[in-house]
C-alpha cells in the first residue's frame, strides 16, 4: 500500500460531504473488522503518520482479532451504527417518510448496506472447520438493525473464508495466506441467508462474491429456487471488461501457490477500436470484478451497479505496487494478480488449452506505455486515471446494447458507488469524497469525446443526453433506487 499514509488521514468525512450545496446521499457501510482482517493491519500503525495514527487502534483491532470485542454487538450495533443514530443534527436517517418532502442540504442522508454477514454474528469472527456463522443468528440479529434502520443491500460474504459461500480474493494489504478462497460457490447455509434477505425485501451485494458463487445465485434464481426474489446490486464494481467465456485467453500464468491457484492477468486493449495510445485505460480482469453477461444479468432484473472509485478496481495499476509485472521482474507486460481455491477452479471447467491464447504484446499494458501515461506530465496523468472511470461506463453501454438493453432504461441502473470504507487506494486526482465535483465536471465535458473516439460507441453515442445521464449517474439513479426499495 503506497498510499497508506494518505488514505488513512483523510477518508469521506462529514466536513467534506458538508462543503456540497446540493444534497448529499451516501450508502453508509456497516462493517465489522473480522479476525484476520485486524490481524493484517496491525503491523502497519507504525508506517502511519504519527498524527493519523489515532485512527488505528491497537488495542482495539487485538480484541478484534481474539474475539473479545463482538463483531455484532460491539463494533457494528454500539461502535458503527448508534453513532449515526445519535448524530442527529450531522445525519439524516433515510425512511420512506423521508421522500414526503425534499431531503434536507444541512444534513448528510444515509442509507445502510451491510458489508459481509461475519458482521452479524458474535460467537466467531472466522470461519474454519469448526468454527461457522449461524444463518438464524445472523437472520435474528438483521433484524435487530432493522428495528432502528432500513437496510438496503447485504453482502454475503467479504474477504475471509466463509461457510456462506466461496469469496473473491481481494486482500491487497498483508501476506495472503489467511484469505485465500477455499470453498467451491455457494452453500446451504448461503442459501437459507438469502432467502432470509428476500423475504425481508432486502437487496443481496454480489460484491465479494466469488464467481462461482454469483453464478450459482444467479442460475438459481433463474431456477425459481427463491421466493420473494429481490434485484441484486454491486455496490462498489468493477468490470473485468470481457466474457467469462474469454477471459481464461487473457491468462498470463496459472500455477498452484500456498495451496491455491495462482493467476496473473495481462491487462489488454481491445485491437478492434479505435484507440488513443499511449493513454487508452484497461480493466481489471480479476474476478472479484463483474463480467459482461454478469453486467446485463443485473440491469435486466432490475439491478443497480455501482461504479467503484478503486484505483485498483478501475483497473490501474502503479509502477510502484507490489510486484506490477507480476512473478517476472523482468517482464514488460503489467499483471492483476488473485488466487483461487482448488476446487472452484477445477468447477469452472477452465482448459488449458484456453489459457493465455489471446495475449498480445501488441494490444498489452507494458511499464513502458504506463510509464508514458503517468510520468510525462500532470495533466495527461490526470486524464489517464479519470479516463479508467470512462471506460467503466463505456463498457457498461456498450455491454447493455450488445444484450439488447435499451440505453435509456440502461443510463438509469449505473451509479458512483465507492469503497471509501478503509484501506483502499482512491486515484491522486479523486483521493477524497470532496474531489466528486471535479470527477463530474470531467464526465459531464468528456465522456461524449470518449465514446465518439471509438468506432463502436460513436454509432450510438446520441442515443444518451450526456447532461441527464450525469445528473443520473451523480444522484439520481441512486436516489431513485433508495426510494423504490424503502
Amino acid at each position: 500500500m503506497s498510499d497508506l499514509p494518505n488514505i488513512i488521514e483523510s477518508q469521506i468525512h462529514q466536513s467534506q460531504l458538508a462543503q456540497f450545496n446540493e444534497e448529499v446521499v451516501v450508502g453508509a457501510v456497516l462493517y465489522s473488522p473480522e479476525r484476520y482482517v485486524a490481524k493484517a493491519v496491525i503491523p502497519l500503525i507504525p508506517y502511519l503518520k504519527a498524527s493519523s495514527r489515532y485512527k488505528l487502534s491497537t488495542a482495539l483491532l487485538e480484541k478484534i482479532e481474539n474475539n473479545q470485542y463482538k463483531a455484532f454487538s460491539d463494533f457494528l450495533m454500539k461502535r458503527n451504527l448508534q453513532p449515526y443514530i445519535d448524530a442527529k443534527t450531522s445525519f439524516n436517517i433515510l425512511t420512506k417518510d423521508s421522500f414526503k418532502t425534499g431531503l434536507p442540504k444541512n444534513k448528510v442522508n444515509v442509507f445502510f448496506i451491510i458489508e459481509g454477514c461475519h458482521s452479524l454474528v458474535d460467537e466467531n469472527n472466522f470461519c474454519d472447520a469448526t468454527h461457522h456463522y449461524n444463518p438464524d443468528t445472523i437472520l435474528k440479529n438483521l433484524d435487530k438493525v432493522l428495528a432502528k434502520v432500513n437496510v438496503l443491500a447485504v453482502n454475503i460474504t467479504h474477504l475471509q473464508q466463509s461457510n456462506l459461500c466461496n469469496h473473491a480474493f481481494g486482500m491487497q494489504i498483508s501476506d495472503t495466506i489467511d484469505f485465500l478462497p477455499a470453498g467451491n460457490g455457494f452453500e446451504n447455509d448461503g442459501r437459507k441467508v438469502v432467502q432470509g434477505l428476500f423475504d425481508r425485501k432486502i437487496c443481496v451485494d454480489v460484491k465479494h462474491m466469488s464467481y462461482q458463487s454469483r453464478k450459482d445465485l444467479i442460475t438459481e434464481i433463474e431456477a425459481g429456487k427463491f421466493k420473494n426474489k429481490q434485484p441484486l446490486v454491486c455496490t462498489h464494481a468493477g468490470f473485468t471488461g470481457t466474457s467469462f467465456k474469454n477471459w481464461p485467453g487473457f491468462i498470463q500464468m496459472k500455477k498452484p501457490l500456498s495451496g491455491a491457484i495462482y493467476v496473473e492477468h495481462t491487462k489488454p486493449f481491445d485491437a478492434k477500436k479505435m484507440l488513443t495510445r499511449p493513454g487508452f485505460p484497461t480493466f481489471n480482469s480479476s474476478t472479484i470484478n463483474l463480467f459482461d453477461e454478469e453486467i446485463a444479468w443485473i440491469v435486466k432484473n432490475g439491478g443497480v451497479i455501482g461504479v467503484s472509485l478503486d484505483r485498483r478496481i478501475l483497473g490501474y495499476v502503479d509502477r510502484n505496487d507490489e510486484k506490477p509485472t507480476g512473478q517476472d521482474s523482468t517482464g514488460e507486460r503489467i499483471v492483476d494478480k488473485e488466487y483461487f481455491s482448488k476446487t472452484e477452479w477445477a468447477a469452472l471447467g477452465i482448459k488449458n488449452q484456453d489459457i493465455g491464447k489471446y495475449v498480445d504484446d501488441d494490444y498489452s499494458l507494458t511499464m513502458t506505455e504506463l510509464e508514458e501515461c503517468t510520468e510525462q506530465s500532470i495533466p495527461q496523468r490526470d486524464e489517464y486515471f479519470y479516463d479508467h472511470f470512462s471506460n467503466h461506463l463505456y463498457h457498461y453501454f456498450k455491454v447493455c446494447k450488445a444484450n439488447g438493453i435499451d440505453l435509456k432504461k440502461a443510463q438509469k441502473q449505473i451509479s458512483v458507488g465507492s469503497d471509501y470504507d478503509g484501506l483502499i487506494n482512491p486515484f491522486l486526482n479523486i483521493s477524497t469524497v470532496d474531489k466528486m465535483s471535479n470527477l463530474k465536471s470531467y464526465v459531464r465535458m468528456n465522456f461524449g469525446y470518449f465514446l465518439n473516439s471509438m468506432e463502436d460507441s460513436k454509432k450510438w453515442s446520441g442515443e444518451l443526453n450526456l447532461d441527464a445521464f450525469v445528473e443520473d449517474l451523480f444522484y439520481n439513479n441512486g436516489i431513485a433506487f433508495v426510494k423504490s426499495r424503502f
